[in-house]
């Protein structure tokens, strides 16, 4: 069952601001004041078949009016042939507005045609009606068998140059008397065949028998045969009609389309109406969830003099040094870090900008312009080419990034070795001068927030949504109870960056009140990228925008104030679904932290075009492999076994694997030990080879690089 049309029609839906529901109906209908499409939900669905119903659903909504109903509410007998001829109509300019729209329409109707959805494989075509030959021709094409007469010939050439309404509503007017008289001509020459030969003989059979005396008849006899031919010409069947009426209604039942008739039917029968829809709308938080890099600098102020030396907390904090010892120490390994960092950043930037710029070459066109040159003017008599070449390079993307973070009590193992990561990929995209934002998604934070104050915020703001949705049935997922650390922004300072680097490699840190580990509310956080990234690429100017995600492990769903029911009820079944009002395109939305996430990533990816890489920490066991897949691949159906050893493999070679179906356009799933950077230093000895140092070097360089997972990866990317 397909929820989503497909790119195309979601374009089209898009340029014609059309609005399309899926709702548990039997057959599409159109508003013209709300310009909303209402589409069943079809079974046994195929992208091509899917394609050509909503474009045809599309071509009605766009080409016909109200003009059209009123000779069908006139004359209802010709019901079938303006709608089949409206069909032609409608469908011929929704393929010269949307060209690429043609094969699609073709290749559906073929698929249906395959399905006997005209119900006409049994049966001759020439003894079809002049309409349903028509119908057969345009849809399923020339191809399918059917053929014309001369006269015939005359209505088909004219209904493939059908433009308007009124040339549909005379044009089916003169097919259905044309028919007609075709089918009356038809019924009399039944009858005339179906006569018996004696009952045309049957006056000279009659004086025969009846003898030359007249005295010989009855008395009785003509007064009887007169009442017979009298009663001849008034008698009625028992649903009170002459046979006149009769032979008029079995014409009219014969010019009826069959193909039309037997076309909805299936239709119809291809409608899921068993299923409840229920459409969820995506509004922004009603606060503000962002705790900027300045209020965190300001929180972090590590003032722990009130624990005494010896206790358990101090112990835990500070084993048996000193504070001083401590913090000297901390501000040392910093100072170490960054000069180490700033080499491999360096190295890595170098690498970058070669790659962008092969990237650039390869794009680029060579032209000639209208100056000779000079230095083959000697050789013009041997070649044509004489004209100076400019070889123009096309330019560079605007890159950005927002990145999120995990900050969930499962990171506390490799936490500080991420943040190690994400501080290289700060450093990097300032030398690249690449806006970037980096947060970190969590449920802890409380700082100068009144949770109460939020929480009754929320709850009426959902409430106000509700109301406003009432009369279109949707409901409005909630945003949730979360918070955004913004630890990294390239509109920070120098001194603001290194000082923010010491505070979150400082393991106190977590100690701080609002900033230990939590939940992981991830789904909330792409939530809110959703709703704000457009904004920050406009601001920006980021014509190439790129999203990372990084956890170790799924969020929590996010709820609706409709309910998201995790179980079907009675026969019915519930499909939740979320509606992109800008692409117009429908995508799943169900009670699984899984597939709201995937949908999410997808949402954010269509609407903005952005270009999404996730990191996902896992250790290196099977059970744990195993999750990481299910964590991220909704409804996971493969071999999860083979799978992890394909997993292990590539971690031994690259250092990761590459997982694909998660919404994003890579996810790297990266062991816990590959997060952790190299600190060995180059050793170098005096009688090294020139070859041997060189590879030493080479080898000490790849391995700074490949410790920095998270930076190579993602310059792989924007290169």
């Amino acid at each position: 069952m397909h929820t989503q049309a497909t790119d195309l029609s979601a374009r089209l839906l898009a340029t014609e601001n059309l609005t399309v529901v899926r709702s548990a109906v039997g057959t599409a209908s159109f508003d013209i004041q709300s310009r909303v499409l209402t589409l069943p939900m079809w079974k046994d669905m195929t992208p091509e078949i899917e394609d050509m119903l909503v474009g045809h659903e599309v071509g009605h909504a766009l080409y016909t009016g109200d003009k059209y109903t009123k000779p069908i509410q006139e004359n209802p007998k010709m019901k079938s042939y303006m709608n089949i001829l409206e069909d032609v109509r409608i469908e011929k300019l929704i393929k010269r507005k949307y060209p690429g729209l043609r094969k699609r329409m073709n290749e559906g109707y073929k698929q249906l045609n395959d399905r006997d959805f005209f119900g006409v494989q049994k049966l001759p075509l020439d003894t079809l009606n002049l309409i349903d030959r028509i119908n057969l021709y345009f849809k399923a094409g020339f191809q399918c068998g059917v053929k014309f007469s001369a006269d015939e010939k005359e209505f088909v050439n004219r209904a493939e140059r059908i433009e308007s309404i009124d040339e549909v509503i005379e044009l089916a007017d003169e097919i259905y008397k044309f028919s007609k008289e075709k089918a009356e001509e038809e019924q009399k020459k039944r009858k005339t065949k179906s006569q018996p030969q004696d009952e045309e003989q049957e006056p000279e059979d009659q004086e025969e028998d009846l003898g030359d005396d007249p005295d010989d008849i009855p008395d009785d006899s003509f007064n009887d045969e007169e009442t017979e031919n009298t009663d001849k010409g008034t008698s009625k069947d028992a649903a009170g009609k002459t046979p006149e009426q009769k032979d008029q209604q079995e014409v009219e039942e014969e010019l009826e389309s069959s193909t039309e008739r037997a076309f909805s039917e299936k239709l119809e029968e291809l409608a899921d109406q068993d299923t409840i829809y229920k459409y969820h709308a995506i509004h922004p938080c009603p606060y503000d969830v962002v705790v900027g890099y300045k209020q965190i600098l300001q929180d972090l102020t590590f003032d722990f003099g009130h624990i005494i030396e010896g206790s358990y907390y101090y112990n835990r904090m500070y084993g048996t040094a000193k504070v001083s010892d401590f913090e000297k120490k901390i501000a040392e390994d910093y100072v170490k870090f960054k000069n180490d960092s700033q080499s491999s950043v360096n190295y890595l930037i170098k690498e970058f900008e070669m790659k962008k710029s092969a990237q650039l070459y390869k794009r680029a066109q060579i032209s000639k312009i209208g100056t000779l040159d000079m230095r083959k003017v000697y050789a013009y008599q041997l070649q044509d080419d004489l004209f100076k070449r400019v070889t123009t390079l096309p330019s560079g993307k605007n890159h950005g990034m927002i990145m999120l973070i995990d900050w969930s009590g499962s990171m506390g193992d490799v936490i500080a070795d991420t943040i190690k990561q994400v501080i290289n990929l700060a450093m990097f995209c300032n030398k690249a001068q690449i806006p970037y934002r980096v947060f970190a998604f969590t449920s802890q934070y409380d700082g100068d927030r009144d949770r109460h104050k939020q929480r009754h915020q929320r709850g009426q703001y959902i409430e106000q949504l509700r109301e406003q949705y009432k009369t279109t049935g949707q409901s409005v997922i909630d945003p949730g109870g979360f918070s955004l650390l913004e630890l990294f922004s390239n509109k920070m300072t120098m001194s603001e960056f290194n000082n923010m680097s010491k505070k979150l490699l400082d393991p106190r840190v977590f100690w701080h009140a609002g900033y230990d580990l939590g939940g992981t509310p991830l789904n909330e956080a792409l939530l809110w990228v959703y709703t704000n990234i457009g904004e920050y690429t406009r601001n920006n100017r980021i014509e190439k925008m790129n999203l990372i995600t990084l956890s170790d492990g799924a969020g929590g769903p996010l709820n609706a104030s409709g309910g998201i029911s995790r179980y079907a009820y009675g026969r019915y079944k519930e499909q939740h679904l979320v509606r992109d009002p800008v692409t117009k395109k429908t995508y799943p939305f169900g009670h699984d932290a899984n597939l709201q996430a995937e949908t999410l990533l997808k949402m954010i990816k269509d609407r903005y075009n952005v270009r999404i890489v996730g990191f996902y920490i896992c250790a290196n066991r099977r059970r744990h492999l195993e999750c990481a897949i299910k964590d991220n691949v909704h409804a996971w159906k493969g071999n999860s076994l083979a799978l992890v050893e394909t997993m292990r493999d590539d971690f031994k070679k690259q250092g990761f694997y590459s997982l694909k179906g998660t919404g994003r356009d890579d996810l790297f799933i990266v062991p816990m030990e590959s997060t952790k950077i190299a600190d060995e230093e180059l050793t170098v000895t005096s009688d090294m080879s020139s070859r041997k140092l060189a590879s030493t070097l080479g080898k000490y360089l790849n391995t700074k690089k490949t410790s920095r997972i998270l930076l190579s990866r993602f310059i792989e990317y924007i290169a």
